[in-house]
């Protein structure tokens, strides 16, 4: 029972950060003979599914079913835990990383894709850990990212490799590797690399006494930098191997000396067979490193990318096992510059233009040092990535003019956008641009037609106005005429009564009411019928001289004198009537 006759003490901490929800996810089962502990870290958004805990449950549940350390097994079990994720999906790409440390007490392996972290640390140092397979791991090896940029630079999440991903997944097991009394392994997802760094987690493990410490401090360290940076989930498992399991010696037998003996004997005895076997698999070993390389500089040529990464790194295995440093550099060079080409189309494919652009421009630079292998393909592609970049910059164009309502404007922008996607081939560009042409054009048409029937109301109004108008003018005008008529009609009235009163001799209320006419006849620009009034004020005048000259009533002749005075009363009271009338 090894489990009981060692000491092995775990303890994890998850949690959010400063997101919405924990996507991170830890698991691990101790056995008699073995042990496994999973980490995980979903990488996709789909908040009703949690990839992490799918991966970590099916690795779990294969391990606790069939526990083994075995190197094929244990890539089954991840190969599993990626098929999983495939069929699970509904509509959203899932998609995780995974690091896993598997022991049976005394030798321990790790098993990881992507970029969460297993780190084993003896006496203050890192022993053993894994390798972020991400373009920001890719370009500090090529000498273009320094080493304490890499936990902040902007592609340390661009990884070529996660559970979830449409081809295979990149697995990568290490050796075994043997423990001793006191050893640390951790697990963690890049949450708590990017905010803790390696060196203040050594200090960290070195200080501490227990698992908990080791926990509270990172934590600690974490959230120190809440304030200036985005804090992601953050996942941390710790494990103290403080006792490692020892097998109890035994008494030495025949058996054992046989046991011994026997294998020397055969060992001995095929040496020379060994040797020529050694030869011969060196011979071989050569002969399919020039092919491999032959075959890598072809698919170059025909920028077949995927097939001479496979070319070159099975180039570079043969070169390592033969120890041929200069042909391992060269496989190196160009299966990281075929890579990255990979990389590039990927994204490019995937419709991520912008990354696309920057990961050719890597390739590019790799292409010049490889003497410019691939370069025109890069090129091409670049030019491609660009093409694809103005158009959906001339369909922001558009949007941007639409927003502040120059239409036209917008219209203009999405035609240049879907004429360029045109010329590309680009049928979602073109169609695109074409749809937000179409709706801004649609929208146009809409505020003319409502500029336009503002404009007839506007008309329409002024019409009304002026109907108005020239009603309260021709109403004014009526007026003033019926007016005219009616002093007119008072006129000839006046005229009429002075000829009565002129009969009666009553001269002076004559005249008056002569003078009266005549200024109303004037006032409405009838001057002949005013002047013809003047014969008859000069007649009355005449009148009133003749009655002056004649010579004083006789006595006999007062009565009737007297008749006559209420006529001047008459006379009087009429003029008072005429002069109101005019007014």
């Amino acid at each position: 029972m090894k489990k009981i006759n060692s000491e092995f003490k775990t303890a994890n901490m998850s949690e959010e950060g400063q997101q919405l929800s924990n996507r991170d996810y830890f698991g691990y089962v101790e056995m008699d003979d073995f042990a496994c502990y999973v980490l995980s870290d979903s990488l996709d958004e789909d908040s009703s599914t949690n990839s992490a805990k799918i991966v970590v449950d099916s690795i779990i549940r294969d391990f606790t079913e069939t526990p083994s350390c075995k190197k094929g097994h244990l890539k089954k079990m991840v190969r599993q835990a990626h098929k999983e994720l495939l069929r699970q999906k509904k509509g959203m790409h899932l998609k995780a990383t995974i690091v896993m440390a598997v022991t049976d007490y005394q030798n321990i392996w790790y098993v990881y894709v992507g970029n969460s972290r297993y780190y084993l640390i003896r006496n203050a140092r890192i022993m053993d850990r894994t390798i972020d397979q991400s373009l920001t791991n890719t370009l500090t090896n090529a000498g273009q990212v320094s080493l304490d940029q890499a936990a902040k630079h902007e592609e340390r999440n661009n990884l070529y490799s996660f559970l979830g991903e449409r081809g295979t997944p990149k697995i990568q097991v290490s050796p075994k590797r043997k423990l001793e009394d006191g050893d640390v392994f951790l697990l963690l997802t890049r949450g708590v690399w990017e905010h803790c760094s390696e060196e203040a987690l050594l200090q960290i493990i070195n200080d501490a006494k227990e698992p908990e410490e080791i926990l509270q401090h990172t934590e600690d360290c974490i959230l120190k930098e809440q304030e200036t940076a985005d804090i992601d989930n953050y996942t941390m498992a710790v494990t103290f191997a403080k006792k490692i399991y020892r097998s109890p010696k035994k008494p030495i037998t025949l058996k054992k000396v046989l046991m011994v003996a026997i294998p020397v004997i055969v060992l001995t005895a095929g040496i020379g067979l060994t040797l020529f076997l050694r030869h011969r698999s060196i011979q071989i070993k050569e002969q399919n490193l020039v092919t491999a390389i032959k075959n890598g500089e072809s698919y170059l040529k025909y920028d077949n990318y995927p097939k001479a990464v496979e070319e070159y790194k099975e180039a570079q295995k043969l070169a390592q096992s033969l120890k041929r440093s200069k042909e391992s550099a060269e496989a190196e060079q160009y299966k990281k510059l075929a890579e990255q080409i990979v990389l590039a189309d990927e994204a490019l494919t995937a419709k991520e233009y912008q990354k696309a652009q920057g990961i050719y421009m890597v390739a590019w630079d790799l292409s010049v040092q490889a003497g410019n292998v691939g370069k025109n393909y890069i090129e091409n592609q670049l030019e491609q990535a660009k093409d694809y970049i103005e158009v959906y910059d001339l369909i922001a164009l558009g949007e941007g003019k639409e927003e502040y309502g120059n239409l036209e404007g917008a219209i203009e922008a999405y035609k240049a956008a879907r004429e360029k996607a045109a010329n590309l081939y680009y049928n979602e560009g073109k169609t695109e641009a074409l749809e937000r042409q179409a709706a801004a054009e649609e929208k146009l048409e809409k505020a003319k037609m409502e500029e336009e029937t503002k404009q007839k109301e506007q008309q329409e109004a002024m019409a009304a106005e002026a109907a108005k108008q020239q009603q309260e003018a021709e109403a004014a005008l009526a007026l003033e005429n019926q007016q005219k008529a009616n002093d007119q009609q008072n006129a000839i009235d006046l005229e009429n009564q002075g000829n009565t009163l002129f009969s009666q001799e009553q001269y002076a209320n004559a005249i008056t009411f002569y003078q009266t006419a005549q200024s109303i006849y004037k006032r409405l620009g009838l001057v002949d019928l005013a002047e013809n009034l003047n014969p008859k004020i000069e007649a009355a005048k005449a009148g009133m001289e003749a009655i002056a000259k004649e010579p004083e009533p006789t006595p006999q002749q007062q009565p009737e004198i007297a008749e006559k005075e209420p006529d001047t009363e008459y006379s009087e009271a009429q003029s008072i009537e005429i002069q109101t009338g005019q007014q």
